[in-house]
């Protein structure tokens, strides 16, 4: 079912484009390969694949398709985006909008036939690719000149990009009743205008000037299959695949997951048994919440007590120990991996996990650490520990686009407040503020971290339940 992501040239099209639409494969430089280097067999494939209802895909491939066809400057696509636009004409990206402009000609009967069948608020975004084609085609003049007294600031700028003399007469006829209030878009008019003038005595230009599409700079080299997608079959059947980063991946989406019984003891034996240092160690991390199997605990331990593995499997095996601290031999195998720099940020991890208070005073002076992810520990455990002195230097990191989500987390669980569920709606705002706003994602995480203080005070959540 899953295909070997190193080997996809023995495999079609068709099968490489099923697998990726239905989360079996990254999307990554393989993939972009697997596709790119075989045109004469893709095209045709991609184009059959474009035409199917992504409606049940698990990965919506539509913007790597979008991105084939501008690789290929394919007019075949033409439809294909047409339909694209037809799902939302309002909210076109950038990359229809490009890929349509560079076909140019090829685009332009399509686009006035969708304008005609759209209402004329929808049609607003199919205006502006018109307005950009470097087509000059008295259809698309006249479809400008319509939208004037429908909106007129929009319309001005369209037909300033069309860039045709012959709309100077229409826009000062159409600016005639403007009063004083309208001075900054009689300024527009003005400056669009002007600009028309200009090009009266230059030829139009025919063709739009692009930079090459570089493909390859929008794609990891190699990327993880998007495990968090698929079903927990799909996720067990992953643990056999022969690729070790796709089982470590799958091995992974159970982290923080309440396993049952059959997926505990294949997880385990994963953890025990395979060959790989970063499978194993992924494995051993799903067991954070079954230390108290006896099995598992004593799987864990002998690990534990095995000199030989590597720094990467002990600091998985730690994570999911973390709960263990109370033993010593489990804190003394985290400050010991914690004084290696390769296992330093798993060993932060661990601490935080477990809240021991032995580990206080171990994240404040990572904060400005080189390493992100260790970086990324410290915050972690300033949040857990309550390390209220370091809050102005978590908030600096509301500006660090790699450790935003991290820092918002954190400052959720340390800011000081009292602890009650009346308090946390209050507080969640003035987080907002301190935050400079919220994303819809980051309030979610916002409200997660309030609830999951609430749990750690022993008292029930409150959005949580709200949601439920």
């Amino acid at each position: 079912m899953f295909l070997d992501p190193d080997r996809l040239a023995e495999s079609s099209p068709d099968e490489i484009l099923a697998a990726a639409a239905r989360g079996g494969l990254g999307l990554d430089h393989r993939f972009l390969h697997a596709i790119l280097d075989r045109p004469s067999e893709s095209l045709p494939a991609v184009l059959r694949f474009s035409e199917r209802s992504r409606e049940e895909d698990t990965v919506d491939l539509a913007p790597e398709l979008i991105a084939f066809f501008r690789v290929w400057n394919a007019p075949e696509a033409v439809p294909f985006l047409v339909r694209y636009i037809k799902e939302d004409p309002e909210n076109v990206p950038d990359e229809v909008v490009e890929t349509l402009v560079e076909l140019g000609p090829q685009s332009l009967q399509p686009l006035l036939e969708l304008y005609g069948e759209l209402e004329e608020e929808q049609g607003g975004e199919v205006a502006f690719i018109l307005a950009n084609l470097r087509v000059y085609d008295e259809r698309i003049l006249r479809l400008l000149l319509d939208r004037l007294d429908f909106d007129l600031s929009d319309s001005i700028l369209l037909l300033s990009l069309y860039g045709d003399p012959a709309a100077i007469e229409p826009i000062h006829e159409a600016a005639a009743n403007l009063g004083e209030e309208d001075s900054e878009l009689k300024q527009e008019i003005a400056e669009a205008i002007s600009s028309l003038e200009e090009k009266r005595s230059s030829p139009p230009q025919t063709a739009a000037e692009n930079e090459a599409f570089d493909i390859w700079t929008l794609y990891p080299e190699k990327a993880d299959l998007p495990v968090e997608l698929l079903d927990e079959d799909e996720r067990i059947d992953l643990l056999g695949h022969p690729v070790a980063s796709v089982r470590a991946a799958a091995a992974g989406a159970f982290f923080n997951h309440e396993l049952s019984p059959e997926q505990r003891k294949k997880l385990l034996a994963l953890a025990a048994h395979d060959p790989a240092p970063e499978v194993r160690a992924r494995a051993w991390e799903t067991m954070i919440d079954s230390t108290d199997q006896s099995e598992v605990i004593e799987a864990m331990l002998a690990a534990l007590r095995n000199p030989g593995i590597t720094a990467e499997e002990r600091g998985g095996l730690l994570v999911g120990l973390s709960a263990e601290a109370d033993r010593n031999e489990v804190r003394k195998a985290i400050t010991d991996l914690y004084n290696f720099p390769e296992g330093r940020a798993k060993a932060l991890e661990a601490m935080w996990r477990s809240i021991h208070p032995s580990f206080r005073d171990y994240f404040s002076k990572h904060l400005d650490d080189v390493d992100i992810e260790v970086r990324r520990g410290a915050v972690w455990g300033i949040g857990y520990y309550g390390i209220r002195s370091e809050l102005d230097r978590v908030r600096k990191l509301f500006e660090n686009e790699d450790l935003r989500s991290d820092a918002l987390f954190s400052y959720a669980l340390a800011i000081p407040a009292e602890i009650s569920r009346g308090r946390m709606k209050g507080l969640l705002a003035r987080i907002e503020k301190d935050a400079h706003g919220l994303s819809e994602m980051e309030e979610e995480l916002v409200k997660a971290a309030l609830d999951e203080r609430l749990l750690l005070a022993g008292k029930e959540p409150v959005f949580r339940q709200q949601e439920d």
